[in-house]
Formats: structure tokens, C-alpha cells, sequence
């Protein structure tokens, strides 16, 4: 069932809320159906109360009508007289709504190929059959036999009030076999089923919820590289929807949607729970917010107070506090009397925001214990958490039980272990590189056939200096634009400019970025330093036609086509430095989807590791 109920949605009706249960328990197996609730077809908009996918019988428009006898004044082919409130309004007639619903869903799939007939008879026919039902909820059997408006109405095409009585027949048969001969009579041909990758391609067309559309980034390039997913797998769709109400923790690596899935249950929770009026999308990395924005506003919905709220952590405390927050340049101890600070605000009731009704957290292995009791102490008793997280990209070793700090996630973790993002090459390459055996056939073989696919090795360059690596990096630039067709928003110099100590990183000096954003500039290559100052970060679009110079830390949850690695040789690892590093550099080297270039001066310990990474 999608959504997963609609008894909070404010816009369902009560008959339509019966049919929805009627579905739910009549449509038997539940292995062999889909049910759409208000499914938008096409450009046209239209939106049938119901359709249903049954893979022995086709797909079932179902209209639902919670007229009495008594409303239906007049009626003919075309319109019923309905009287509401008093007051007569014009309705179409019900079969002839649901046969338009029909002729609009026949056409959008007739748009792809793969549900046209091959057989020489119906060329060009859909092979998938298309069947239509009234149900009136409201209406008996016998009151239906007595009416004069059945004449208009095909009989076998309706269903009423006793048939979807729980006493009735077709719900007392647990086998589904009552339900699926009353629903086999209404379509038009035999089906002979379709695969279940046509059945995910359908689900996708029909269903426009499970389907997220990223922000497309200016500039030209080749089409092969715009078919990334622009929709949730339909595993993650079904995460999204079927999170429960209270605490949820979401697990993943880097490129399996979780950051997609917090959205899309932002515009579920938006849509279909009207009692959730207040939302909160926190992540830690000041970089992340304005894509998360742009994630949220893709999906037509407003940002702000009015709308769902999408900040940085220290932001948040800011506003908590009612003062100023530095989000840059300050050490440790200033950051941890800010958390503090504003978990103290919230304790004695001085908070500025809040309480939410959902807190959704992206990143959430960034955030420490305190972090966490902030975000609980703003969420309403009985509110909805959910946090997502990938322990392998843990950049700052913070360590706290859910149960200590009060998340009662116990029993409510969600995997997901499919991945969209990278290539073959570049996933199994990241994944030997922390140690993990790659499990790529099992994770990739069930996606659609367009999003799991090889590519190039990883690229590991040695050179002799700085400056050669400079060079090549222009001269490379500026071959995957123009002759490869690489989109420049779609390319990100990733570099790392930290001195690492056994509990913390303290910036080095800057010249790093500051020389290849001069070297860029100078050689024609428009690009944006996204990790300059705080502004930088927080004015940052990927959607510009410029190539992001970014440092590693402002990239986590980021990614693009073409990625180069810039100063990983600077990071050296020490025994106690290692097990923070090695996150690190596995952060960095995911944000690639098809490309990923290494250049080097020194073979460090983590290039030789790499080395070893690539297959022999």
C-alpha cells in the first residue's frame, strides 16, 4: 500500500478510507499486488482514487463514490446530480471518470516501450491490461438493484457496501480467490505478467512519491552521465514510507539513499500527516544545507518556520540561544560551552525554537551524545526522530549508547544495503579500502538496469612535485569539459588542509586551495572555493556551472561525476591517528559516481593502501 495508510490524511474521504482497509485485506496474496492511493498520471495531473497492480491480472483503476441514494437527484451517460449540504452540484458520471482515468494511464505507458506488445497481432498495444471499478461505500447491493442510475452503470464494474463488509464473502475468503474473480472480469485481455524490473519501472511511473528529483546542475554534458537515479530504488522508497511513528535510526554507506530517504519522509510526514505542522532537517556540515534545501524545494514544498525548517547544528544552537554563533575558526572548547549553552536554554525552558513534531537528522554519526540530548530536548513527547547514519564515515569518534541518551531506537534500525551512487569499480575499490569485502552483485543486481554499471578503474598518479600535479590537474580539467563533456557543477577538486593530532585537527596553513583556485582561474576554469569561510559554505549551490575546490570534511554528503584528490599524501598516519584517518579518507573518495583520480607526490602509507586496493 502506498502511502502505508491515509487515515491522518486530511483530504481522504470515509469511503475512501474503508476501501483503502477493503484493499488492504481483500487483495490476497499480498505478495502478488501494489496499491497506489491519489496516483498522479502524467503531465496531466489526474489523480484516480485508487490503482491497483495485481501481477496475475494487470492494473485496476478504481474510483470511489460516498454518495447515498438519496443525494443522486437526476443522472444520464455523462452527469450526476449530487446534493451536498443542501446544494446540487454536477458530477461525472462515475464510469465515464474512471474510463478517462483509464485512456490517461494507457497513453503515459504507452510512452515506454518495454509495456508495448511484441507479439505480431497487438504490436504497438500495451501487453499490460487495464481494467476500471465504481465502489460505492455507502450504497447496498439491493439499493443499487433498485436504482434506475444502474442502467448507466455497468454492474460487474461496481462494487458496494456489503461487498466490502468484513462479514461479506469476499473478505471472509483469507485466500483472495473471491477478490481476484470479481476483479478478473473487468479486464479487458489475459495478462501474461511482465518482470518484476518492468514491474520497479512501473511503480516508479505511477507513483510520483517514490520518486526524488535532484537538482539539475547547469552547464552541457553527455547524456550517459545524466542517467543517475533521479528516483529511489523501490526498497528505499518502501523505508521511507513504512517508518514508524517515534525513534528510527537508518544505516547505509555512502551513496544508498539516506539522505534521500529523510526527504522524501519530510514530504510524506508534510502531505499526508497534518497533525506534523512542525519539521526540523538538521546535519551537521554547513555545505550540506542549501542541497537538503534544494532536495526539499524539488519536491514543491516551502522551507522556513512556515514550512519544513533545514539547518546546520551550530545554526540551530544559535537560535536556541537567541546570540550569535561563531561557525568557524574557533577551538574545540568553544564549541563544546555552546552545546552545552544551548542544551542549558532548553532544559530551563529559554529555548527560542521548537518544540518539533518530527527532527529528521542527516549525518547523524557527526553528532555527539550532548548534540543528540539538544535535538530530543526539542522534540515533542510522542514526536518523530529519525537519524541516518554510516559509522564508517565517522569523522570526529563520538561515542554514546542510543538508550543512554534517551533514543528508544531498539528494534527500529533500518539497512540499506543497495548502491546508486558509484560505479562498480569505484564502490568495490572503497570498500577494500576500509577492509570491507565488497558485495557488489548481491547490492547492485536488483536495481534498474541503468544505475549499476562499470566505469574507470580509480586513478592513482605519482608525480614529482606540486607542481606538476597542478599541471596535469588543469590540463586534465579542461579535456573531460570539452572533449569528454563533463558538466563543470558535476566536478569537485576535493583537498584536505587539517594536521591531524591523536584526539583533534587543527587547520594548516591555506595555500593549498588558495594556489589551485589561482591555477583554475588562470587557465580559464570557472570555480567556486566552497570551503573559504563560513558564507562560502553556506551560499554554496551545486547546481553552479563551476567546479568545486572543497575541502574533505565540507563534502560529506556531497557528490559528483569527476572527483580529484588533492593533498591526500599530506595526511600521514600514526597508530593513533590511524583509525580517525582512514574514515577520512574513505569520506573523500565516495563522493566520486564515475571518476576518481588520486595524483601523488609521496607514497604514504595511505597511497600504498590504496595501491592495494585496486584489482591486480
Amino acid at each position: 500500500m502506498n502511502p502505508d495508510d491515509i487515515e491522518g490524511y486530511e483530504k481522504a474521504t470515509e469511503g475512501e478510507k474503508r476501501v483503502f482497509r477493503f484493499i488492504m485485506e481483500a487483495a490476497r496474496p499480498h505478495k502478488d499486488f501494489i496499491c497506489w492511493y491519489e496516483p498522479s498520471i502524467g503531465s496531466s495531473g489526474k489523480e484516480p482514487d485508487f490503482i491497483l497492480f495485481g501481477k496475475r491480472h494487470g492494473l485496476l483503476v478504481i474510483e470511489v463514490k460516498d454518495w447515498t441514494t438519496r443525494q443522486i437527484t437526476s443522472f444520464n451517460p455523462h452527469q450526476f446530480t449530487i446534493l451536498v449540504s443542501g446544494k446540487t452540484k454536477k458530477k461525472t458520471n462515475p464510469e465515464k471518470q474512471a474510463k478517462g482515468y483509464v485512456n490517461s494511464l494507457k497513453e503515459r505507458l504507452k510512452e515506454f516501450p518495454e509495456f508495448l506488445s511484441e507479439h505480431p497481432k497487438f504490436m504497438g498495444k500495451l501487453k499490460i491490461p487495464i481494467g476500471r471499478m465504481v465502489v460505492f461505500p455507502n450504497i447496498s447491493r439491493a439499493e443499487y438493484a433498485e436504482s434506475k442510475f444502474k442502467w448507466f452503470m455497468e454492474s460487474g464494474r461496481t462494487l458496494c457496501k456489503d461487498d466490502l463488509d468484513a462479514a461479506g464473502e469476499i473478505l471472509c475468503d483469507t485466500s483472495g480467490r473471491k477478490f481476484q474473480q470479481r476483479i478478473s472480469e473487468v479486464f479487458p485481455f489475459r495478462f501474461e505478467g511482465i518482470t518484476q524490473k518492468e514491474i520497479d519501472k512501473l511503480s516508479f511511473i505511477i507513483w510520483p512519491e517514490a520518486k526524488i528529483d535532484l537538482p539539475p546542475r547547469l552547464g552541457s554534458g553527455k547524456s550517459r552521465f545524466q542517467r543517475e537515479v533521479l528516483a529511489l530504488d523501490e526498497s528505499q522508497a518502501r523505508v521511507a514510507f513504512r517508518l514508524g511513528r517515534g525513534h528510527q535510526i537508518i544505516k547505509g554507506p555512502p551513496g544508498s539513499g539516506k539522505t534521500l530517504v529523510l526527504v522524501h519522509r519530510c514530504c510524506h510526514l508534510s502531505k499526508y500527516n497534518p497533525q506534523t505542522k512542525k519539521i526540523l532537517l538538521a546535519c551537521y556540515n554547513i555545505a550540506l544545507v542549501g542541497y537538503l534545501k534544494r532536495l526539499i524545494q524539488e519536491k514543491g514544498l516551502g522551507i522556513g518556520t512556515n514550512g519544513i525548517e533545514v539547518c546546520h547544528f551550530y545554526e540551530l544552537c544559535a537560535r536556541i540561544m537567541g546570540e550569535p554563533v561563531h561557525y568557524e575558526n574557533e577551538d574545540s572548547e568553544y564549541y563544546d560551552l555552546v552545546t552545552q549553552e544551548a542544551l542549558e536554554s532548553i532544559l530551563n525552558g529559554r529555548s527560542s525554537v521548537g518544540p518539533f513534531d518530527a527532527i529528521l537528522v542527516d549525518e547523524g554519526q557527526d553528532f555527539d551524545g550532548e548534540m543528540l540530548k539538544i535535538l530530543l530536548g526539542l522534540l515533542r513527547p510522542g514526536g518523530d526522530l529519525v537519524i541516518s547514519l554510516d559509522s564508517f564515515q565517522d569523522l570526529y569518534r563520538r561515542r554514546s549508547s542510543w538508550k543512554s541518551l534517551g533514543i528508544k531506537a531498539g528494534g527500529r534500525t533500518r539497512h540499506l544495503r543497495r548502491v546508486y551512487r558509484n560505479t562498480v569499480d569505484i564502490f568495490g575499490f572503497t570498500q577494500r579500502f576500509i577492509g570491507e569485502t565488497p558485495r557488489i552483485e548481491k547490492q547492485l543486481s536488483l536495481l534498474p538496469h541503468d544505475f549499476a554499471f562499470h566505469g574507470d578503474l580509480p586513478d592513482l598518479r605519482q608525480f614529482r612535485n606540486m607542481e606538476k600535479i597542478e599541471a596535469f590537474l588543469t590540463d586534465d580539467l579542461k579535456r573531460y569539459i570539452e572533449v569528454e563533456g563533463y558538466k563543470r557543477s558535476e566536478i569537485a577538486v576535493i583537498y584536505d588542509d587539517k594536521v591531524y593530532g591523536p584526539s583533534k585537527f587543527a587547520y594548516d596553513n591555506r595555500a593549498l586551495p588558495m594556489r589551485i583556485l589561482k591555477r583554475l582561474e588562470t587557465y580559464g576554469i570557472p570555480a567556486a572555493w566552497v570551503s573559504q569561510d563560513v558564507r562560502s559554505k553556506e551560499m554554496y549551490d551545486i547546481t553552479t556551472d563551476r567546479v568545486s575546490l572543497i575541502s574533505i570534511h565540507s563534502s560529506k554528503g556531497l557528490d559528483f561525476d569527476l572527483v580529484y584528490l588533492v593533498g591526500i599524501d599530506h595526511i600521514r598516519t600514526t597508530q593513533t591517528t590511524k583509525d580517525a584517518l582512514i574514515p577520512l579518507v574513505y569520506v573523500a573518495m565516495t563522493r566520486a559516481k564515475y571518476r576518481l583520480v588520486i595524483p601523488y607526490v609521496e607514497e604514504t602509507e595511505i597511497i600504498k593502501r590504496m595501491k592495494e586496493c585496486l584489482p591486480k
